[in-house]
């Protein structure tokens, strides 16, 4: 039987000291990265297996880094509630304490190879994905990670049936406009492949429904600016009786300025959004829409990690959540 691969060994090899790749086999970024990858390279020749030692729970301090995406428009900060998220998270770890490091998915890889980084235990990207070279760093360095509401080629993700969702939506036009249903979609430039998918999703249900949906319907805004002076007078022109916005945001400022320019909403023009906005609370009419609740995306997530981390279960996650529909006051009976 052979002898089993110890750290000694890789340190003895590279002439280094055992403390030094034990920080890089533990994931620390202490060391500099031309030194981890010559540790990670020799302990993959050598046949180098970590033994799994699961973490104790109530003394462990894990360090998550949570990437956001880069906010290319003022508002679209107002699509999500972090601090929601961040407590769903804590919630799926349960009573491991956490420090979050929070980071802008901007494609720079220097945190990395700073030293004063610490240990980085698993990575959540919300709303966006790594690149394909942050990914493969992240796997080169055994760190788990997993995307939140988008989809991946490979790794692991928790996202939502967007189609599921736009059905809800759809089933809904129709019950309140039947065969008169002409319904058009207004996307959202910055987060251009979310809105895509939610558009190809209606575009699919509604020609299901046999009613001729396609491209000339549907307006991506760049930003709100357009809304009032190009988004409604081409809804009006078009002679379109539905609309579905990108989320509960071009939603609401849709109402506002449909009704401004004399439409009655739901009478003359049925409104959804999607996402279960909190703005809406602010607002006295409420929007219909369908829920993907980020608290669920973030106790979803919590568990996988700590799962990963703690319990040494090392399994990838595929996870696709269910829409609810939220009925409110904008699309009618």
């Amino acid at each position: 039987m052979s002898k089993k691969v110890t750290l000694y060994d890789i340190a003895e090899e590279l002439n280094i000291s055992p403390s030094t790749v034990s920080r890089v086999l533990n994931n620390s970024t202490l060391i500099s990265d031309e030194r981890s990858r010559q540790i990670l390279e020799t302990a993959e020749r050598l046949g180098y297996r970590k033994r799994p030692i699961r973490k104790h729970m109530s003394r462990a301090i894990l360090n998550i880094h949570l990437f956001l995406p880069v906010a290319d428009n003022s508002v679209s900060h107002f699509f999500y509630n972090i601090s929601e998220l961040i407590e769903a998270v804590q919630e799926g770890f349960g009573d491991v304490r956490l420090n979050f490091v929070t980071r802008i998915n901007d494609g720079n890889l220097e945190f990395l190879e700073r030293k004063k980084t610490g240990q980085i235990d698993g990575c959540i990207f919300a709303f966006t994905k790594p690149g394909a070279r942050l990914a493969s760093e992240l796997d080169a360095r055994h760190i788990p990670f997993i995307l939140l509401n988008r989809k991946g080629r490979k790794g692991s993700s928790i996202y939502y049936d967007a189609a599921g969702g736009m059905k809800l939506i759809a089933r809904r036009l129709w019950d309140a406009r039947g065969e008169s249903l002409k319904p058009c979609f207004i996307g959202f430039k910055g987060l251009k492949e979310v809105s895509r998918d939610r558009f190809n999703a209606s575009l699919s249900v509604f020609g299901e429904l046999g009613l001729g949906f396609s491209e000339a319907d549907c307006y991506d805004i760049p930003d709100f600016s357009c809304i009032k002076d190009e988004v409604v007078p081409w809804i009006i022109s078009g002679g379109y009786n539905a609309v579905i916005a990108f989320n509960d945001v071009v939603a609401l400022t849709l109402l506002h300025n449909l009704t401004l320019a004399g439409k009655s909403v739901p009478g003359d023009m049925a409104l959804t959004g999607v996402d279960k906005s909190p703005l809406q609370s602010i607002f006295d009419t409420k929007i219909d829409t369908v829920s993907l609740s980020i608290h669920e995306l973030g106790r979803r997530a919590g568990e996988w990690l700590q799962s990963w981390i703690m319990e040494k279960n090392e399994e990838p996650l595929r996870l696709v959540l269910d829409c609810e529909y939220v009925p409110g006051e904008t699309i009618g009976s």
